[in-house]
Formats: structure tokens, sequence, C-alpha cells
């Protein structure tokens, strides 16, 4: 596993008498419910060490695979020397048809670089077949849609890399947004806090969450995360970084320590996680997990939520959107790019969001991962909303299905339908 986190999200303070909310769910291991409590009491979990201080006076060799100006390589640059001018880092750029063979050279002279990125498969497969590396589980915050980093096993300063992988998962500057929390009571904030918790934890401990699991929600999965990372095998110190929503829907980010093995390749660093919950008569339960995003995005997924102005007061609730195409099943070209249809025979909600999965097939059987969502505006829609589908990352199946949310909270989900791309 990659280092230890340091925790600079804004602390979310609740009332120390909602301690209790620690009953209501059994906890999957002391390590998580000394966490919980210390979120429910407004406290950061205390790290055991400053994951980063080894990049403070340290040494690091870098190599870099691929397009530099796609990959914001001098923003990096940049940044990490701002942050730690201390630091003596060897950036070295390699061609990526190069790659190997300069590695091998590197590794026969006892030099192997500490972290390497690509940004082609070509060279991270092989990476991971010669084992000589653990992929960084989490999202770069810099160019997190492009490529691959590893740590090297034989690096001459691995704790600097690890540090330096945490760096990139986990901005030291960032702060928690001002989302708005009306209509969440004090004893919301705790319940939706341990719902998530405990959903991001079960990952990595094997069991279902079913206490907090929404009716409407898929199962919990990890499924799709890294490329080859196996099973998550630890899970440490889950921080709730923001927390928001209006008492009936309500949205977190969570930053945890993870490790996985079992794949074909080893993986471990921070594993960042977004997550919707609706409040039920019997406590809030989790609608949806994304695991494995970059602090960013689910930035941007909560300032989407926030951006819809929901209010605590009682609405219409939304009807259920009627899917219209493709029809179930039916096969579909990403490229070109096809279309999805709905309709809405009430008032139109206040936001639509599609969710999507994609799936692997193996042996008769598909398997779907995590889901992703997309927001879509009702003004720019009459009653029928047609749009190019906004999903689809390979020639596999894939499910989508469609929420419509009120202004006061409430969702309403379509069913399922599934979509067979064949390109």
């Amino acid at each position: 596993m990659l280092g230890a986190s340091v925790w600079t999200g804004v602390p979310v303070h609740f009332h120390s008498r909602l301690f209790q909310c620690l009953t209501w769910i059994s906890c999957v291991s002391f390590l998580m419910c000394s966490s919980l409590a210390a979120v429910a009491a407004g406290r950061q979990p205390a790290p055991s060490a400053d994951p980063l201080s080894s990049l403070r006076a340290g040494s690091l060799v870098v190599w870099e695979a691929g397009s530099p100006q796609l990959l914001d390589w001098r923003e990096i640059r940049a940044q990490l020397a701002a942050d730690f001018p201390g630091l003596r880092v060897l950036f070295r750029l390699v061609q990526p048809q190069q790659l190997m063979d300069e590695l091998a050279k590197a590794q026969t002279e006892g030099s192997a670089p500490d972290a390497v990125f690509v940004d082609n498969w070509t060279q991270g497969g092989a990476l991971i077949a010669q084992q000589h590396v653990i992929e960084m589980m989490g999202r770069s915050r810099f160019s997190p849609s492009r490529g691959w980093w590893f740590l090297m096993r034989e690096g001459q300063y691995r704790e600097t890399a690890t540090a330096f992988l945490h760096w990139l998962e986990d901005d030291p500057h960032w702060i928690a947004p001002p989302f708005s929390t009306v209509g969440l009571n004090a004893a919301d904030r705790p319940e939706i806090a341990a719902a998530a918790v405990l959903a991001v934890s079960s990952l990595g401990s094997g069991s279902a969450a079913t206490s907090i699991a929404d009716t409407d929600a898929i199962s919990f999965s990890t499924q799709g995360w890294g490329t080859y990372c196996g099973s998550v095998t630890g899970m440490a110190n889950p921080q709730v970084r923001f927390l928001a929503g209006n008492g009936r829907l309500a949205f977190a980010a969570l930053t945890s320590e993870a490790g996985s093995t079992g794949g074909k390749t080893d993986c471990g660093g921070l594993m960042q996680s977004f997550v919707v919950l609706r409040k039920h008569s019997d406590g809030w339960k989790v609608l949806l997990l994304m695991p494995s995003v970059s602090l960013a995005q689910a930035t941007s997924f909560g300032d989407n939520f926030s951006r819809l102005g929901l209010t605590p007061a009682n609405g219409t609730p939304p009807a259920p959107p009627t899917l219209l195409s493709p029809y179930d099943g039916e096969p579909q070209t990403r490229f070109p790019k096809q279309q999805i249809s709905w309709r809405q025979n009430s008032i139109r909600p206040a936001a639509y969001v599609v969710e999507s999965r994609f799936g692997v097939a193996e042996g008769g059987f598909v398997e779907y991962g995590p889901s992703t969502i997309n927001f879509v505006d009702p003004a720019q829609y009459g009653d029928v909303v047609r749009m190019p589908m906004p999903f689809g990352v390979g020639m596999q199946p894939h499910r989508w299905r469609v929420w419509a949310i009120g202004k006061d909270g409430e969702v309403a989900l379509s069913e399922w339908r599934t979509v067979d791309f064949t390109n």
C-alpha cells in the first residue's frame, strides 16, 4: 500500500451526542470505527507521520513516456518545485518505443527510476508483465483521464516516490467547496457520513454493506479501477472531504488509503470516491458509489448537484423517465455516435442524470463495473429528450438508466437498459 494519508479537507462538525450514530451500523473494522468517530466529532484522523515529509529534502528520479504537452508535464514540475523547493528531482523524457530497453539497461546498472508514467498501454502492459511495478490506484490530478503511473520496486528512493504519487493524487492545498447544506439537520450529517464510510470501507472488507444500500442501488464494485489491480485487500483512514445536500438527497466525497492484490499487478495509493445518498424512513441509504475518481472529478460532481439549488420544501415528485431508444440489448456503434432518448410525462425535473456502467463479458456472463454519471439540463429539451450517448468505453456491453431529480431532492429512476457496442 502506498503511504499514509494527509487529511487537508475541511472537517465535518457534528454534535457530540451524535456518536450514537455508530450504533445503527456494524463497523467493518476497529480502524473504520475510530476514523468515523473522529469525523463525527469534527476531527481529522491523525496520520502516523507526514506522508509528504520525504519530499521536503529528498531525491527522486521520474521517467515519462508520452507527450509532455498532453500530460501537463510542465505544470507538474512547476507545482512540485513550488511545494517542495528542497526536493532534488531528475525528470527524464523517454521515447515510448525505447522505454523497455532503457529500463532494462537502467536495472542492469542499478539506476532504475523511482516512478514511471506511460500514456500507452503497450508500455503499461509490458511493465506489469515484468512484475517490477506497483500501479498507482487512484487518478492523478494532472490530466486524470490519461495514462498510468507506476512505482518501481527497484527504485533507489522508494519512500520519496511513494510520497510523490500521494502528492499526485491529493492536492495539499485543496479546500472543501462551500456546497449548500440547507435542509440537513444535525442528525443527518453523522448518518450520511456513517453510511458513506461504510459503503467505501466495504470495498476492502468483503462485506456487502446491505444495511446502508438503497433499494435502487447497484452492488458496490471496484471492477474497472486501475487496470489489472485485483481485489481490494486493504482500506484505511476513510475521510469525508465534503458532505452536502438538502435533507432528502445528499452527496459526499471520501478519501481512503487502499491497496489491492490478486490481480496481474499489485496496486496502492489513495482512492477518492463520490457517494450519493437518499433519505428513507429507516435512515440514509447509498444510491450511488463511484470509487476511483479524482478529487477534482468528485468536486465537479458535487458542484453539479449543488447547482440544482435543492430546497427542503416538499414539491411534486418527478415521474420515472420512460426510456424510448435504443431498445434493450440493441447493437449500437460508438463511431458514429448513436442517440439515446426518453420521455418525461410529468413536470420537468430540476435535472436528469444518465447513469451508465461498462461490462466485461466472460464465459457467457457479463460483469459490470462501477457507475459513472452525466448531468443533463431539462431546460434544453421538451417532453422528449434525444441526445448522443454520453457513454461507451469499448466494444463491449454497457448498461444505462436515467434519473429525474426534483427540486426538493426526490429522485425517480427509469428501468435499466443494455447496449452492446459493435466497434
